[in-house]
């Protein structure tokens, strides 16, 4: 998961980019226009680590990542003196496009080459786009000032609009004082100057979507909106649907924070339990899940605090998001543990992850799904809680309020055709 950018100036981007920070944390980068020229800035770490100058020239775009292919010490826009290229998503079948490692390279290289072919830029695009099988929010930008803005057919990928500003989320462009508009699944759109001048459908395709129901759960901020729903109120409504279909007796709610804390308020509203604060969140050390797998388990250690007179003795039900692979739960409950609760009962307002995902979620491996090994009995056990429950499938569908939704990581149905091929391929990028 990624999040990308587009503004006048690369000033500009880098603001959005810091509102894209949750995004991804292993790189980030800004391309932007300078004379006839394609410039860029980016390296390792955090917008603030890896831009150290901008320039309020533009127009650019931008890129902060969380890896699913290509290795963690990549950076994109991925880029040379003419041409600019950022997206969010995955491309199966890159290695189809161009021999390299990268999606993100493949992309770019196959549609510079079509337009080699005496292509303009837009159809080079559309052409390389209806070639690929994954999911892409997608920016591209030339030396002459064009941005190419683009959405995958299924719409897996959240991406919005106003004008020349673009980014992966509506809370964002708010932070800049923008109004906006969610690109269209299957839409493309030229921006010169600053206006749109072209809009066209990049394929035939007019089938059912497939928004990814994780970025509900977990990806976007609260305060943004997704296919027209906004994120806050779909979570409440998961935590709900999860009381009364797992529901416990105890005496105070706790959420996860931060992306749990919706959640818990719908749950604690659901139940009736009144609603605490008990689990204080370590500001400096990043979001877990969208960390390098050596820093996962380092982080679970101190990414908590715990207040102890919210639990002492007390029933308690710690909601989080959801349960990927059991690091951080496992040492939540034994926190709980220690500062004295009586009962811990944990609780995920999404269904069981069971399955890998092949459209830019890092969880390709069933065996790092905690979920699709054991039962709920056995992660009680494990954790050291008193019972485990997690939302049904039928629940999370209800509580987004669509049924065009991606569930692949839950049910193991996938929107898209996953071959042998592409499953060896996209493990073995993972473990390297």
């Amino acid at each position: 998961m990624c999040g990308i950018a587009a503004a006048r100036g690369a000033d500009e981007v880098y603001l959005l980019l810091e509102s894209l920070q949750h995004r991804g944390q292993e790189s980030a980068g800004i391309a932007w226009v300078e004379g006839d020229e394609i410039k860029f800035v980016g390296g390792l770490g955090l917008v603030k680590e890896a831009i150290k100058e901008v320039t309020d020239k533009g127009p650019a775009i931008g890129h902060v990542r969380y890896s699913t292919s290509g290795g963690y010490s990549r950076i994109q826009p991925v880029h040379n003196k003419h041409y600019a290229l950022a997206f969010n998503g995955n491309i199966v079948n890159f290695y189809e496009l161009w021999n390299t490692d990268w999606d993100a390279e493949a992309l770019l290289m196959a549609i510079i080459n079509e337009i080699t072919k005496g292509k303009d830029v837009v159809s080079s695009v559309k052409e390389v786009l209806r070639r690929v099988r994954g999911s892409y929010s997608l920016l591209m930008l030339t030396s002459k000032g064009q941005v190419i803005v683009a959405r995958d057919p299924k719409g897996f990928r959240p991406l919005a609009f106003e004008g020349a500003y673009v980014a992966s989320e509506t809370a964002a462009l708010e932070d800049l004082g923008k109004g906006w508009k969610e690109v269209e699944a299957n839409e493309l759109l030229l921006i010169e100057e600053g206006e749109i001048v072209r809009k066209e459908r990049i394929s035939e395709y007019d089938g059912k979507r497939a928004y990814c129901a994780f970025e509900y759960v977990y990806f976007e901020r609260p305060e943004s909106y997704f296919n027209g729903i906004n994120v806050h109120e779909s979570r409440k409504r998961m935590g709900m649907i999860l009381a009364k279909e797992k529901p416990a007796d105890a005496d105070v709610v706790i959420p996860v924070p931060d992306s749990g804390r919706s959640a818990a308020i719908g749950f604690s509203r659901a139940s009736g339990i009144p609603l605490d604060e008990a689990l204080v969140k370590n500001r400096y050390v990043g979001r877990s899940f969208i960390m390098p797998p050596g820093m996962r388990e380092k982080i679970a250690i101190k990414k908590y605090g715990v207040v102890k007179e919210v639990v002492e003795g007390k029933r308690v039900v710690v909601v989080d998001d959801s349960i990927i692979r059991g690091t951080t739960m496992k040492r939540i409950v034994k926190l709980l543990r220690d500062k004295g609760a009586k009962e811990v009962h944990v609780r995920s307002a999404s269904p069981k992850v069971r399955a890998p995902c092949y459209m830019g979620i890092d969880f390709p491996d069933p065996k790092e799904l905690i979920a699709s090994m054991k039962t709920e009995e056995e992660l009680a056990e494990l954790w050291g809680a008193d019972s485990v429950g997690y939302l049904s499938v039928e629940g999370l569908v209800k509580a987004i309020g669509t049924e065009e939704l991606c569930l692949a990581c839950f049910t193991g149905k996938y929107p898209i055709r996953i071959t042998e091929e592409d499953k060896v391929r996209h493990l073995r990028a993972h473990r390297s």
